[in-house]
C-alpha cells in the first residue's frame, strides 16, 4: 500500500487518535492544486510537494492537500470546504490566459466577491506584452474584489482575506512550478506575511521486529505519551550478497515545547523492544 506524505517528504503512516493534540497548537493550512493534466497524469505534480515543506518548516500544520479539475463548480466547493479547516489556503494553477483558467473565476464566486480589472496588473500585462496583447491576456487583470498584490515588484502574489466561513487569507498562486516557488520564496521574505509555528521534534527508532508484532507496543507506547504522534513504515534494503533485508522505521514526534516527552517515548519503545531487534539506522551508512 502507498504510504501519504507527511509535509516534511516523510510518509506518514499511521497516526493516533491523539495525533492532532501534536499540533493542536499549530496554525493550519491546505492546499488547493487545480488541473485536469494533474487528474489525468499528463502533468506530475510538484507545488503541493513543494508547498507541504515549506509549510513543515515553518511550523505550519498541514491538514489537507486536494486535487480538483478545472470545472468553476469544483474548484469553488473544494476552497469552501479547505477554507472551513484551516484560516490559511494555497491555490496552485489555472490563472492563465487559456479557456481553462477558471480559478479566479471560481474564487470570486465561492467566496461573493465579484471580478473587477486590477490597474497594477492590467499595467504589468501591457508592459510585458505590449503589441502581443490580447483580450484574453487581460483576463488575468481580473481580480476577485478586495485581492492584495504582494511581494513585488514584477508580477506579485495574490492574497484575498475572507472572513466567512472563518477569518482566512488565501493565497492564489500559478500552477508553473519555477513561477509558484519564486513567489513563495518572495512571500517568505516579507516580515509577518506567512504564520510561524513553533515546529516540531522528530525521534526514530529502527526495528527488524515485524509491524504485526510491533502493533501493539505502540499502542502502548501511545497511552503512556498522550498527544506523541506515531508512525511505522516498513522498509526493505538489498545486502552486499543480493538478500532483501526488511526492517520498520518508526517515527515518534511532538512540538518542540515537548521535545522531551517524544525523547521519552522513543526510549520507552527502546526498552519495550526485544534488544536483538532494535538497529541503527540503515540508511544512514
Amino acid at each position: 500500500m502507498t504510504e501519504p506524505l507527511h509535509p516534511d517528504g516523510s510518509p506518514s503512516g499511521s497516526n493516533s487518535a491523539n495525533a492532532a493534540a501534536a499540533t493542536s497548537a499549530a496554525p493550519a493550512g491546505a492546499i488547493l492544486l487545480i488541473g485536469d493534466e494533474l487528474l489525468s497524469g499528463k502533468i506530475r505534480d510538484e507545488n503541493g510537494w513543494f508547498l507541504a515543506k515549506m509549510m513543515r518548516r515553518r511550523g505550519i500544520a498541514l491538514v489537507e492537500i486536494r486535487t480538483v479539475s478545472d470545472r468553476v463548480e469544483h474548484i469553488g466547493e473544494a476552497l469552501g470546504q479547505l477554507l472551513a479547516q484551516a484560516p490559511l489556503v494555497f491555490t496552485s494553477g489555472g490563472v492563465g490566459p487559456t479557456h481553462d483558467d477558471r480559478t479566479l473565476e471560481a474564487i470570486a464566486q465561492a467566496t461573493g466577491r465579484p471580478l473587477q480589472r486590477n490597474a497594477q496588473i492590467e499595467g504589468e500585462l501591457r508592459q510585458h506584452y505590449k503589441d502581443r496583447l490580447t483580450p484574453e491576456a487581460l483576463t488575468m487583470a481580473d481580480l476577485p474584489e478586495g485581492t492584495v498584490l504582494r511581494a513585488g515588484p514584477g508580477w506579485p502574489v495574490l492574497r484575498l482575506d475572507v472572513d466567512q466561513p472563518q477569518p482566512a487569507r488565501i493565497y492564489i498562486l500559478p500552477g508553473v512550478p519555477g513561477l509558484l516557488r519564486a513567489k513563495v520564496e518572495r512571500l517568505e521574505h516579507l516580515p509577518d506575511e506567512l504564520p510561524q509555528g513553533e515546529g516540531w521534534h522528530l525521534a526514530t527508532v529502527h526495528s527488524t521486529l515485524e509491524e504485526a508484532k510491533l502493533a501493539a507496543m505502540l499502542e502502548d507506547i501511545l497511552a503512556q505519551f498522550p498527544g506523541v504522534e506515531i508512525g511505522s513504515y516498513p522498509r526493505w534494503s538489498r545486502e552486499e550478497d543480493g538478500s532483501v533485508r526488511y526492517h520498520v522505521r518508526v517515527t515518534l514526534e511532538g512540538p518542540r515545547s515537548a521535545a522531551q516527552r517524544v525523547e521519552l517515548a522513543r526510549e520507552a519503545l527502546r526498552q519495550a523492544l526485544p534488544p536483538d531487534t532494535v538497529i541503527d539506522d540503515p540508511t544512514s551508512a
